[in-house]
């Protein structure tokens, strides 16, 4: 294998560690300090993004590396580039908001172990490295959820943790199972030696990765996270966190080749849970009027809409992988953008409750039309990048007609609580316009939404 074959992998890698050590020397407390650090953590994860970007453009996939335990495929390529998006969206929020953190630098590295763990799952071909990938970046999302070392974020952050830990403990099962059903360590597989075996490690690995997705029943965690922690590390952890669920998750389903047992298996469990998921994420959204607490529940329903492609990753293959990707890269955008939103919010008029979200249209005109956005986009307004990642997957589904119309009807529900946020921000009230890292985030988001979805449907014609 020529050298040059290796760049993919070995630039970010090389990047994203020496930085993630670096910027904890350069913080030296000062004001001067903490923007080198994180100028170097932009520069970073930039510089990883358009790396990621060139060599798929240079067609630098459809092969091995390390002995078989990455494969460069363009699906890998476009999650690694969905985990970097979201973390330079995050981290403009999240930047001039922990400046007065002690544990500021700690944040920068964190985020940046997070993307370099996600990088290899999304290459990964080989269990070890989903492990490790996993480790890496489930330790540092828990980390990040306490680091503002306030009552409520310490309290979210170690629920999220306990509950992890045992999510990691059904991963370990899951792939002691996988293993011996395929009698190695490689994803892919031909020809299981235990059958039965390999469709319980699925199951069994399911469970741990759809924690993180925060897909019913494995959603007990999310809400209070989501609304006790602080809410710009909470974008981080609620966007780009979700990958480490669906990257990992995606990369089993995919690489090897199933049995008719394990594909009806995939099709019932997953089809079950997704229908759960988008039913009780919008039941419960209903009854909310904290803003926070609605997006938490209408993150489970989002879980929901992303397992269609799941329940027929392994019959429609191709489609679903895009329809995975695009919803993914619009959730990732919206989450990221709203929950900086809230922070921006919450730092202005003092709640995250409905009516403080009265007079933002006056006051400040962007903000209120770029969060509106990130609304839409959510609900599945055409020509917004939420429309086209649900339009694939209802495509990919279509051997399902029943899954597709349950999918529908639960989209158009979600209405209900996505129009009454942005109504009140149309309402007459008291509302200072403030500029700030996390209305930035915002507007980024919100622009990002808009070319990506006018420019989604080439995504169909790359993946042929």
């Amino acid at each position: 294998m020529l050298p040059q074959f290796y760049l993919p992998v070995v630039v970010p890698s090389l990047l994203l560690v020496f930085s993630s050590i670096a910027v904890l020397y350069m913080d030296r407390g000062t004001q001067s300090s903490y923007n080198h650090a994180l100028y170097l953590t932009y520069a970073s994860l930039s510089v990883s993004l358009l790396s990621s970007v060139l060599f798929l453009t240079l067609g630098f996939y459809g092969y091995s590396l390390f002995s078989n335990s990455l494969y460069l495929d363009k699906i890998g390529y476009l999650l690694t580039i969905v985990a970097l998006v979201g973390s330079l969206i995050a981290l403009r929020g999240m930047s001039n908001h922990m400046e007065t953190w002690r544990t500021r630098s700690s944040v920068l590295s964190l985020v940046m172990l997070t993307d370099l763990g996600i990088m290899y799952m999304a290459f990964a071909l080989n269990v070890l490295v989903i492990i490790t990938g996993w480790g890496i970046s489930s330790a540092a999302t828990y980390a990040i959820t306490m680091l503002r070392k306030d009552r409520r974020s310490v309290e979210a952050g170690i629920k999220y943790l306990i509950l992890g830990l045992i999510s990691s403990s059904f991963m370990i099962l899951g792939f002691a199972s996988y293993v011996v059903g395929t009698g190695s360590l490689s994803l892919s597989y031909s020809s299981p030696l235990y059958p039965d075996l390999l469709v319980l490690g699925v199951a069994l690995l399911a469970i741990a990765f759809l924690f993180k997705l925060g897909a019913f029943p494995f959603q007990g965690w999310l809400p209070d996270v989501y609304t006790m922690a602080d809410r710009e590390s909470i974008s981080f952890v609620s966007s780009v966190g979700k990958l480490i669920g669906a990257v990992p998750l995606l990369r089993i389903l995919t690489l090897g080749d199933p049995t008719t047992q394990e594909v009806l298996s995939v099709l019932a469990v997953f089809s079950i849970i997704s229908i759960l998921s988008m039913i009780i994420g919008n039941i419960v959204a209903f009854s909310r009027t904290d803003v926070s607490s609605i997006l938490s529940f209408s993150s489970i329903a989002q879980a929901g809409f992303i397992l269609i492609g799941f329940a027929v990753i392994q019959i429609n293959v191709k489609v679903a992988e895009v329809g995975i990707f695009t919803q993914l890269l619009a959730y990732v955008l919206a989450q990221a953008g709203l929950f900086n939103f809230l922070g921006h919010v919450e730092k202005v008029s003092g709640t995250t409750d409905l009516k403080g979200l009265r007079g933002i249209s006056k006051a400040d005109r962007t903000l209120a039309f770029s969060s509106t956005i990130l609304l839409l986009s959510l609900l599945g307004l055409p020509p917004i990048l939420g429309f086209w990642g649900k339009l694939f997957l209802f495509e990919a589904a279509y051997s399902l007609p029943w899954l597709v119309v349950i999918g529908v009807i639960n989209s158009a529900a979600s209405a209900g609580y996505y129009i009454p946020v942005i109504r009140e921000m149309f309402r007459e009230g008291e509302f200072t316009k403030v500029v700030s890292g996390e209305r930035d985030s915002v507007i980024f988001s919100a622009i990002l939404s808009i070319i990506v979805g006018v420019l989604a449907p080439l995504i169909l014609v790359m993946f042929g």
